[in-house]
């Protein structure tokens, strides 16, 4: 007799309206000490945010308290799991990559406008009503200081901005939970991608005390623990001794050609180990090994005296056309599964999840037009907004596929976007000024694509397939936290900034927006065609992808992996490659001499190095800036 299937456990409404309660002290937060104080990282940047988990953690402890003294206040696995995803997307939208950069950039040109720059001229005019602040005096205490945001004539400077922006990320979220619907079943359910990512905070959701009972898990927080400790005394106190964990390997080049490898870090960072523990050698050894080969590349130029291509390399290039060759073949290996959803949804049948996905499919049809006409709005061609959105969504796609497969802890993509792309294809000549303005606009989202809500979402999805969570009530609780956390990001972001001034705090907040408007600059003052160089390496770097991915499935022992090419010509990689090497090399050791049996037996280790990270070091961090201790 077979037995029963235990059914789906429910997220009720008090979980998710719980989790929607505590966003915005997760925003606030994320804002202090990213934006405001820009010390000891809030982590937004990183695939396992240490807020959500600590946060999350918190939860589990007072719900077990609760089902002593109070059963039905108690929440379960899956609901705490649903808070913990509301929690990542409310990081990711109030961080590095989002807010953090859109509040300066809609701040910056009213009042940077000057003669020297003519945007009285050339850019004031052209910005629609509404996309950014036009009274100057309510901008006044916003780079200043000493001041509340609460004041009538603040919040009606910034009321039509923030409803605008706000709506927009929400409608760009929507979408994303729509695709991620999309394809959910098969990298979930068929493909049985691992998610990485989701492993600590699976655990620590867990019922059973097995997980924190085991001592080779804390013999890894206690190595996290000691080098976090010692070197945050070292920074309170320099006479303490420190353990060094950086070391700029380019130091040692400083004769022709070979200190064009330029800055070379070679950093242990304990949560890129932990989680590099769980990606499969062959990437990790692809990610180093590209690195390298990208600054060889570096003195290659230099010995050859390219001087004619002055960006060589054109690592950002190539990376930019990696990640496009990695979503099309994400699209690629998904196709099948993709017919049967566009069967299902124009069969008149009722299948289970054929309302799913026709509530997904509506909502990726409407948002996308409605994100279209949004940049249309900001001023862009229909076509060009069109293009931009769709390129936007082909980079979503290969990131929420890596993290689903590989649980990479990095994906920046700096500099290689989608209206990097535009404008190298076509050249800022072939482009109308508005549509310059409009492009430029979208640096929030185009700058870098770290602190990213869209891969939270899919692993939102997966934590419900695995703690067999009834799947609407956790879709719902994503869908809530989609549309809730620009608000509250925004509120995080400005109201910190009326109390501390911009101009005194970190000065990131002051280059996020010269960086964009600067490049605006660029392109108007500098009208000019196709850059033929940038976009050929960008071909050069689909092409190299999608040819090392045929290599991988026609060849047994091929060693690189094309991921580990697309993510390796970054600014992050290149921070993190040392590390990557670490933990390739004790993953190879431990597989050689112990087999799966030993790489189990030490997973624990891993997941210990990160729980130290997130607790120990999430501790001091707000010990330090909560008592002004650096």
């Amino acid at each position: 007799m077979r037995g029963k299937r235990t059914p789906p456990e429910r997220v009720r409404a008090r979980a998710i309206v719980l989790g929607a309660l505590l966003m915005p002290i997760h925003s606030y937060w994320i804002s202090r000490i990213e934006a405001i104080v820009y010390k000891g990282g809030g982590g937004s940047t990183a695939s396992l945010i240490w807020t959500s988990v600590y946060n999350m953690t918190a939860l589990v402890l007072l719900s077990r308290l609760a089902r002593r003294w109070r059963p039905a206040l108690a929440l379960s696995r899956a609901e705490l799991l649903a808070i913990f995803a509301m929690f990542n997307i409310a990081a990711a939208v109030a961080g590095h990559d989002l807010i953090q950069i859109l509040v300066p950039l809609i701040a910056y040109p009213l009042w940077h406008a000057s003669p020297e720059n003519d945007w009285a001229e050339t850019l004031l005019p052209f910005l629609p009503n509404g996309a950014t602040v036009t009274d100057r005096l309510a901008l006044a205490p916003y780079f200043q200081g000493e001041s509340s945001l609460l004041h009538a004539e603040h919040l009606r400077a910034w009321l039509l901005p923030v409803l605008n922006w706000t709506g927009f990320i929400a409608v760009l979220l929507i979408v994303a939970l729509g695709i991620n619907v999309l394809v959910r079943k098969q990298w979930t359910e068929v493909d049985r991608l691992s998610y990485p990512v989701i492993q600590l905070p699976l655990h620590l959701a867990s019922p059973t005390r097995a997980f924190m009972t085991d001592p080779v898990l804390w013999a890894g927080f206690a190595t996290t623990a000691l080098l976090r400790s010692v070197n945050n005394v070292n920074r309170i106190s320099p006479s303490f001794p420190r353990i060094p964990l950086s070391h700029d390997f380019g130091s040692f080049f400083t004769e022709n050609p070979w200190n064009a490898v330029g800055w070379l870090p070679f950093n242990i960072i304990p949560n890129y180990i932990g989680i590099g523990y769980f990606v499969p050698l062959d990437i990790l050894f692809s990610c180093w090994f590209f690195l390298l080969a990208f600054k060889s590349q570096m003195v290659l130029g230099r010995v050859m005296g390219i001087r004619a291509l002055p960006g060589f390399p054109y690592s950002y290039e190539q990376s930019s056309g990696g990640y496009l060759a990695l979503g099309v073949i994400a699209l690629w290996l998904t196709r099948k599964h993709l017919r049967r959803v566009g069967t299902m949804l124009l069969s008149a049948r009722g299948e289970p999840e054929a309302a799913e996905y026709r509530v997904a499919a509506a909502a990726v049809a409407l948002g996308f037009a409605g994100l279209v006409l949004f940049g249309m709005y900001l001023g862009m061609g229909a076509w060009v907004a069109a293009a931009f959105f769709g390129l936007f969504y082909v980079i979503q796609i290969a990131i929420g596929r890596m993290r689903a497969e590989i649980g990479t802890p990095l994906h920046d993509l700096h500099f290689g976007g989608p209206s990097t792309i535009l404008v190298n294809a076509l050249g800022s000549a072939r482009l109308s000024h508005t549509s310059l303005i409009g492009l430029t606009q979208m640096w929030s989202i185009d700058r870098a694509y770290r602190s990213n809500a869209v891969p939270h979402q899919l692993e939102g999805l997966k934590l419900a397939e695995r703690v067999n969570a009834q799947r609407r009530g956790f879709i719902i609780a994503l869908l809530v936290g989609s549309a809730l956390s620009g608000v509250f990001a925004f509120w995080a972001m400005l109201h910190q900034s009326y109390e501390v001034g911009i101009d005194n705090a970190a000065p990131v907040n002051r280059w996020f927006g010269y960086e964009a408007w600067a490049r605006f600059q660029r392109w108007t003052s500098q009208r000019v065609g196709t850059d033929v160089p940038a976009i050929s390496f960008s071909l050069v770097g689909f092409v190299a992808t999608l040819a090392l991915m045929v290599a991988r499935t026609r060849f047994v022992w091929w060693p690189f992996h094309p991921l580990g090419y697309a993510i390796s010509g970054s600014w992050q990689m290149t921070w993190g490659w040392g590390s990557f090497f670490i933990i390739w090399a004790v993953k190879l050791v431990i597989l050689k001499h112990s087999g799966i049996q030993g790489f189990r037996r030490a997973t624990a280790y891993f997941l210990g190095l990160l729980m130290g990270d997130v607790f120990v070091g999430g501790t001091w961090t707000m010990v330090g800036i909560g008592f002004r201790l650096w």
